[in-house]
């Protein structure tokens, strides 16, 4: 099942760390009380119908992990960009729905990016010396409580920064491997909650002889196509920055190739009122005529696109950049949407309030039974199962009483460098690796240790 949503309905999936996924939901919901305030009087509603905080949880949220490691699931580290902590996000948001099949499983699901370290790290995948580290996914994977999981396998595989182009016939293998071993040793249940990414950086790659089809694994491996959207809406988008044309000819090739589609990044380069903009940004501004709408700019183009291609799934990166190690002075800036009154608006309207028209944004619970057309909107204020109010004491201690102690200090996630250990090097078998060999072009089967070394 490839949990495609109804036709003009898109889940919408909040990242990328703990703090800033949890600014997300509490701001939403302050803007959502106040916007209540101000527009009834005491009278005007029933008792037990105000605002729920849980009618602002969006469907899914995105974390990051390396195989190397795969910290930031079942336990939190922070790779200089915030806290990752796959479990922790889960226990921040608990089970909102009550017909769950499974009584511990969350209404929530997660996105996770898994960083494969380019040719080099494919190469000790493919070669078998990975096999503890995929296990230890797989482990992971069975028991998480996420409703569904979406893995991106190597994200944004065509970055030339991230060292997959040189070889891309090692990315389609070690693909091909994690995709086949996850399908073997996970449970029937367990499979059907997992679903395989191929996610584009959608710019110009790093050769002209390079193209989707360099990279592609194959239908059977992929479940959803993805692309990344920061700069390409802007006119002052360097070349290697690319354009919506290369956006548009990822979702075109998904659409080829009958895969469901996600934005699985996206923020606005420079931040929402561009106060981090590069050079070019601004030699462009003060001498062109632009509209400067801190939404049309961005949010509104994306929306187009949305509607266009019909995407599946928005996954929207709220956070303040500059304030994380890693990005600092990178060039992201801030893009929390509560840092804007004019988005902050906007988003509520459009988005949670679903007042797009022929667009309708899912919410936590959409994902439990994917697919199906009755999946849970975005406001939506009542438990169906129930008819009462959905937020009750378990939300108090996850949206009240949590942040709290996080702000007070009473809750200290310690912060990790990421180092990275080897695992036990246990070789796959021929018998293992040869299914994940059909349809490559290069030959792949011949690299030596040496050639292995060779290639760090």
């Amino acid at each position: 099942m490839s949990c495609r949503p109804p036709t003009n309905t898109t889940y919408l999936v909040i990242g990328q760390d703990l703090f800033s996924i949890n600014e997300y939901v509490t701001s939403q919901y302050n803007y959502s009380l106040h916007q209540h305030i101000n527009s009834v009087n005491d009278t005007s509603n029933e008792v037990g119908s105000g605002q729920s905080i849980s009618s602002l949880v969006p469907s899914a949220f995105m974390v990051y992990t390396d195989l190397a490691t795969l910290k930031g699931l079942w336990e939190p580290t922070d790779y200089g960009s915030g806290v990752e902590y796959a479990d922790g996000v889960l226990d921040l948001y608990p089970s909102l729905n009550q017909n769950a099949s499974h009584k511990a499983r969350s209404s929530t699901g997660i996105q996770i990016g898994l960083w494969l370290d380019g040719t080099r790290g494919c190469i000790a995948i493919n070669m078998g010396e990975m096999e503890d580290q995929i296990n230890l996914l797989i482990s992971y994977l069975e028991r998480s409580r996420a409703s569904k999981i979406f893995l991106r396998l190597g994200y944004e595989f065509d970055n030339p920064s991230f060292g997959y182009s040189d070889n891309p016939a090692m990315y389609i293998l070690a693909f091909r491997k994690i995709v086949s071993d996850c399908r073997n040793k996970l449970s029937e249940e367990a499979t059907r909650r997992v679903l395989f990414v191929w996610h584009s950086w959608a710019a110009p790659m790093a050769k002209k002889s390079l193209s989707l089809d360099s990279f592609y694994p194959g239908d059977e491996f992929v479940d959803w196509i993805g692309v990344s959207i920061f700069q390409q809406f802007f006119p002052w988008s360097p070349p290697w920055g690319g354009g919506v044309q290369d956006v548009e000819n990822v979702l075109d090739f998904a659409h080829e190739h009958d895969k469901p589609t996600i934005i699985a990044e996206s923020t606005p380069f420079g931040g929402i009122e561009l106060m981090q903009a590069s050079h070019d940004a601004n030699d462009f501004l003060e001498n062109n005529e632009y509209d400067h709408d801190d939404w049309g700019r961005w949010f509104g183009k994306v929306l187009d696109v949305i509607n266009k291609h019909d995407v599946s799934m928005w996954c929207y990166i709220n956070c303040d950049w500059e304030s994380q190690p890693m990005w600092h002075n990178v060039g992201f800036g801030e893009t929390r949407l509560s840092s804007n009154q004019n988005v902050m608006s906007h988003w509520h309207e459009q988005i949670v309030k679903n007042g797009i028209a022929n667009r309708k944004f899912l919410a936590s619970g959409s994902l439990e039974n994917c697919g199906s057309p009755g999946m849970k909107l975005l406001n939506e204020t009542k438990d169906e199962s129930t008819g009462e109010s959905a937020f009750g004491l378990s939300h108090f201690y996850s949206f009240i009483l949590v942040p709290f102690l996080v702000a007070s200090g009473a809750f200290f996630v310690p912060y990790f460098i990421l180092g990275g250990h080897k695992a036990r090097q246990v070789r796959s078998s021929d018998r293992e690796r040869r299914p994940l060999l059909s349809n490559i072009d290069e030959p792949i089967v011949n690299y030596s240790p040496a050639q292995t070394a060779d290639s760090h």
